[in-house]
């Protein structure tokens, strides 16, 4: 299990550490705001901020964001 701080709530997550942090934002969480766009981490589509550092999330591990803040448009 993982937990993150998304948007300021502490939230805890059960999927493999190598699995993208767009897919748990947008498959576990439910969140809407980063989107998939090329998965490249090119667009910017995915953009979220981990620990108030910008990061493409398509190519983020859910590991690399282990015990962090990630902060989504919502």
């Amino acid at each position: 299990m993982t937990t993150l701080v998304v948007n300021g709530t502490k939230r805890d997550v059960q999927a493999p550490s190598d699995t993208p942090l767009l897919y748990v934002l947008r498959n576990d969480l439910e969140l809407s705001g980063p989107q998939f766009g090329c998965g490249l981490a090119q667009c910017g589509a995915c953009s979220v901020l981990l620990n108030n550092t910008e990061v493409r999330s398509c190519i983020t591990p859910l590991g690399a964001a282990a015990g962090k803040e990630v902060t989504t448009l919502e």
